[in-house]
């Protein structure tokens, strides 16, 4: 019986994520919220939030203090690459870009747990999971979108 759910394309051109993050506290309900719905164990997350400091305070010479500090956070999951390299890398074509919507997934019938995919991606997106012993990562919420609904981290 195969575990792998096909849906069709909701969109003929390339889907992707815009994430204001001038909106952003950092507060992750994001990262939970997909965590959640995805049911990851422990040390796995689908989308990530990371706070991004740095600069100093520098001393004037008059007593004063000037600084260049700055902080920021960064939410970040798979980015649907339009053109993914974890989809090249992997040898049994189970990491694939679906033809209208560019969703990149995993076919969970075809993916042996190799980790190419995981190895070639620069974001860090395809993890394996150590209960199946197959890759995962963000399928922008696929099911959601094929209903009409936004991803889940979205709300």
């Amino acid at each position: 019986m195969s575990q792998f759910t096909h849906y069709p394309p909701v969109s003929d051109k390339q889907l992707g994520f815009f994430i204001d993050s001038s909106r952003c506290s950092g507060c992750k309900a994001c990262q939970v919220a997909c965590k959640d719905k995805n049911n990851l164990e422990v040390g796995r997350r689908f989308r990530r939030v990371y706070e991004v400091k740095g600069g100093s305070f520098i001393p004037t010479g008059q007593g004063g203090v000037s600084n260049n500090v700055f902080a920021y956070t960064l939410s970040i999951s798979c980015n649907h690459c339009a053109d993914p390299v974890c989809t090249k890398n992997c040898p049994t074509t189970a990491m694939h870009k679906r033809p209208g919507d560019g969703i990149v997934r995993v076919d969970t019938d075809k993916c042996v747990g190799c980790g190419y995919c995981a190895w070639s991606c620069p974001y860090g997106a395809p993890q394996l999971n150590e209960l199946t012993g197959q890759m995962s990562k963000c399928d922008m919420c696929v099911d959601l979108l094929a209903k009409g609904e936004s991803p889940v981290w979205v709300e």
